[in-house]
């Protein structure tokens, strides 16, 4: 058997194809633009559909395909109405539109409530927000409305005409119980929306259905996920206190935890409960907004790509780099805070600086910086119940391994890496191996399907104590500036 695992992203899709030992047979990256109405962006679903089927039709042309899982971005949706037409394209997650509704929503509910029906607290990101700002803007279109569907159970249904969502990926629309593991009539009937506009709920792992036959496979359709719980799942993640960690342009640390908590301030703070793939386990995401993009500011802007004698900018900055602290504090809010200060206006800063100072203990600081924000977030999700034993990197940044060397002696934790970046189209994989009996369970897939590189063990945390002490009180300072 052969597993087709497929992540549709904002502006690419990839896929891999695996066997059930494990080996990538074949491998597509397909990049689409934008869609661009009346000056706004938007998730272009029709150009998605086109890659998609050529994908699929390529890869099945040159191997058996048994099975195939989707996973994507969250939040993000499509409306439909009864001949399936669509009537409002998805909107990105970043879009302002929402806020108004999401400070609605606070006045409307019980925050301690809604947060523990939810695991969310109402934010314009959240699809719900977005679908009332539809509501209220174009209400033409919201009467015709029939389905609501986000990326992945839409890609679905266009392949097997079943209309079916994963409980992570549901718990994204900021309207889904995940306690009972469906939509909310608590929730959803105040707000005049029907429950049955969403797709079905069910576990990740499921079997969907049939792809049709025009796709030229002869293969069913396993359900797949959000593309940070797939990488998670893609990365071995499977019992509390696992985390991996996306280091991408933005960071974002999937950590997993047992106990669902019932404190407001977690929500609050910007952390989701969300319902995991595997049995009794839950993920929360705690996310820095500046992570590549930060070393993408170094490099381009600062240094303007130069690189001294070596070839690479990466290799001039980090052999010169000593093994100790740098001696600089770096607050690496160049793009605003995320979790837990959810303050967009905060800005980075670099202190201790002299004529001393050189560029590689600038960006030395720069690491050091955003590893020191991921150990504040860890510190703080650990009283509700939430403590990361070890991680797992994937993203741009894992390829670093003096930064992964940092992260590891600054976070206390030991660091691994995988085989491969797609970490997400692994996950899938092990999901459509389970679904299919090729294995027992996700314990047996990982086995097969992780591989991972390398080990980085925190080796050097008492130089970094004194500068962490200092740099937890920097954002309270700074912003008192």
């Amino acid at each position: 058997m052969n597993y087709l695992s497929i992540d549709i992203g904002t502006t690419a899709c990839k896929s891999q194809l695996f066997s059930e030992s494990g080996e990538i047979l074949a491998y597509r990256l397909e990049e689409y633009p934008f869609l661009i109405l009346d000056g706004l962006q938007y998730v272009h679903v029709r150009e998605i559909e086109v890659r998609l089927r050529r994908m699929i039709c390529e890869i099945a042309a040159e191997h058996e395909v048994s099975a195939v899982a989707i996973s994507s971005l969250g939040e993000s949706f499509v409306l439909l109405d009864g001949e399936d037409h669509i009537l409002f394209h998805p909107m990105l997650y970043t879009d302002p539109r929402g806020e108004t509704e999401a400070r609605e929503l606070l006045s409307r509910f019980d925050e301690e409530r809604f947060f523990a029906v939810t695991g969310t607290v109402p934010h314009s990101m959240y699809s719900i927000s977005k679908l009332l700002w539809i509501k209220k803007n174009a209400p033409a279109l919201f009467e015709k409305t029939k389905h609501v569907m986000l990326i992945c159970d839409y890609f679905g249904y266009l392949l097997t005409g079943e209309r079916v969502i994963d409980w992570s990926l549901a718990a994204r629309t900021g309207v889904f119980d995940i306690e009972k593991k469906e939509f909310s009539e608590e929730i959803l009937s105040k707000l005049g929306i029907p429950s049955e506009w969403f797709s079905r709920p069910m576990r990740a792992g499921s079997v969907v259905g049939r792809v049709k036959p025009e796709l030229g496979v002869d293969a069913v359709l396993v359900l797949g996920s959000h593309d940070q719980i797939c990488a998670a799942l893609g990365a071995g993640a499977l019992s509390s206190g696992d985390a991996v960690d996306g280091m991408g342009t933005v960071e974002c640390i999937t950590a997993l935890f047992e106990k669902k908590t019932t404190a407001l301030r977690m929500g609050r703070q910007g952390y989701p409960i969300v319902p995991y793939v595997a049995e009794g386990l839950y993920c929360t995401y705690m996310l820095n907004f500046s992570c590549g993009s930060a070393v993408s500011l170094v490099r381009k802007k600062w240094m303007h790509g130069y690189s001294g004698e070596e070839k690479h900018f990466f290799d001039y900055m980090e052999k010169r780099m000593k093994d100790a602290p740098s001696g600089l504090l770096c607050l690496p809010y160049f793009g605003g805070a995320s979790t837990p200060h959810q303050d967009l206006s905060a800005r980075g800063a670099i202190l201790g600086l002299s004529t001393a100072t050189e560029d590689h203990e600038i960006y030395r600081a720069v690491l050091e910086g955003e590893a020191m924000e991921m150990r504040y977030n860890a510190e703080t999700v650990k009283p509700y119940g939430i403590e990361i034993r070890s991680a797992v990197a994937t993203g741009g940044g894992a390829n670093s391994a003096a930064w992964l060397q940092i992260k590891a002696d600054i976070q206390g934790i030991p660091y691994r890496t995988l085989r491969s970046s797609e970490g997400g189209l692994c996950g899938l994989a092990m999901l459509q191996a389970v679904a299919l009996g090729g294995v027992k369970d996700l314990f047996a897939a990982r086995d097969i399907f992780v591989r991972y590189r390398d080990s980085f063990l925190p080796r050097n945390g008492e130089a970094y104590a004194p500068y962490y002490e200092k740099y937890k009180r920097l954002y309270k300072t700074i912003k008192e500036i």
